[in-house]
């Protein structure tokens, strides 16, 4: 039963698709325009292939492969931020932005609101070479719940890649 009005049910229910659709392309997005950037045309094939399978529009695909070789390719720059999380929990968060500023404020911003810290560079990338060295296990589960959430409003930023963790 969908009270009152049937559209305003279906309305809610597309904005709610459409917004975790639209995470998705801006995600594979970047994902196509570091491919592109590296000029490794086997990890350009495989991120295009994996935009083709969710279906994100073949304009969205060329824009992005724009965005890495056209005229605006040099306002982009790769950075990497180091910081760890409550627990002792170590991160490291690799991004695509034209603003590196504007980025590493958003990403201190929510490790800070978190408990976390924003290291210095090299901080904690020996944790991660070539693989995690240890993990840190958390059994408290407030404090789980607290970096599964600061994990996810990492990755729900735009210019956000990858990011890894010693988070067991």
């Amino acid at each position: 039963m969908s009270g009152h009005s049937k559209w305003a049910t279906i309305h809610r229910d597309k904005e709610s698709n459409d917004s975790k659709r639209g995470a998705l392309f801006t995600k594979y997005a970047h994902a196509i325009t570091i491919a592109a950037k590296s000029h490794e045309e086997y990890k350009l094939r495989l991120a295009v292939d994996k935009a083709k399978s969710i279906n994100m529009p073949k304009e969205n695909i060329k824009r992005a492969i724009d965005r890495a070789t056209g005229v605006d390719a040099a306002a982009l720059e790769e950075v990497r931020f180091e910081g760890f999380l409550s627990g002792g929990v170590a991160v490291m968060i690799d991004g695509l932005t034209d603003s590196k500023l504007r980025f590493a404020q958003e990403v201190r911003t929510i490790l800070e609101k978190s408990g976390g810290t924003l290291g210095s560079m090299g901080s904690v990338s020996y944790i991660f070479t070539p693989e995690p060295n240890y993990t840190v296990e958390i059994t408290d589960p407030e404090i789980q719940a607290k970096i599964e959430a600061v994990l996810d409003k990492l990755d729900s930023l735009e210019d956000v890649s990858k990011i890894s963790t010693n988070y067991a």
